[in-house]
């Protein structure tokens, strides 16, 4: 069983499980760094993302493809999850461990009449790593359409990564301006609290993470500086203008460092 070890990275601690099964010993933070995870960032269905939240095939074949594999993803109705599964070996797919936490768990057959799961969650949460879900209990813990990605061998490609670096650099900049943009006008707390997720986090929080796996101390503290300030913010649940209580000149700064880190590596 292979754990977590850096934030919110149950996809990745998921996709060295699943490797597992096919005699690859590998973890989620061996998977990020040999893949440049630290040095990519997209704007996706209206969300800036970056780090773990980089998780669809299109990002892990980029390791895959390296080791002889890749990726293929099918979404699925909820009505067919069961009998799709059933003709898979391993499997990887998100449902909710619990109420309100949904994270990816790693399929692996039918055990005394019910769907065996590998829960991908750090080693010492205290958490089943692994589960035994009936049909019924299966699909009371998945959405409507589910994203099932499974593992095929393929040729070894080399993988071209400066186009993908260069699209990071313009998505931070992107980034940068529409932070500026947004702080600089008073937004009701719904939007700063959408916010959160879609502008803020993938510098602020997913940021933090992949430079604490470089080892980028200088420019994760200015982020975590920015990051205090905006949430000792938001904890009044009122209608603000950030830039009254952010440090956006030092956020801008740290976020043109971390353009500058990723066009080194170009």
């Amino acid at each position: 069983m292979k754990y977590m070890t850096f934030y919110s990275s149950c996809s990745y601690a998921g996709l060295a499980n699943l490797l597992s099964f096919y005699g690859i010993d590998t973890e989620d933070r061996k998977i990020a760094l040999e893949m440049g995870l630290p040095f990519l960032f997209d704007f996706e269905d209206g969300c800036y993302v970056s780090g773990p939240m980089l998780q669809s095939k299109k990002w892990f074949n980029l390791y895959l493809n390296t080791i002889v594999y890749t990726m293929a993803e099918e979404k699925i109705c909820r009505e067919q999850l069961c009998a799709y599964l059933r003709n898979l070996q391993y499997a990887m797919l998100g449902i909710y461990v619990s109420e309100i936490n949904k994270h990816a768990v790693i399929y692996t057959g039918i055990k005394d009449g019910k769907f065996c799961v590998l829960n991908n969650k750090w080693e010492h949460v205290n958490e089943p790593d692994t589960l035994l879900l009936s049909e019924q209990e299966l699909l009371e813990r998945v959405d409507e359409t589910v994203m099932v990605a499974v593992l095929n061998k393929t040729a070894y490609e080399t993988v071209k990564t400066e186009p993908l670096l260069e699209h990071s650099i313009s998505v931070l900049h992107s980034l940068s301006k529409d932070i500026t943009n947004f702080c600089s006008q008073e937004k009701s707390a719904v939007d700063i609290r959408s916010s959160m997720n879609t502008l803020f986090r993938a510098i602020l929080l997913d940021g933090i993470t992949m430079l604490g796996l470089i080892g980028e101390t200088a420019i994760a503290h200015k982020l975590k500086v920015v990051q205090s300030q905006f949430m000792n913010a938001v904890k009044g649940n009122k209608p603000l203008q950030l830039d009254r209580y952010l440090d956006v000149a030092l956020l801008n700064a740290a976020i043109s460092e971390y353009a500058d880190l990723i066009r080194a590596h170009i």
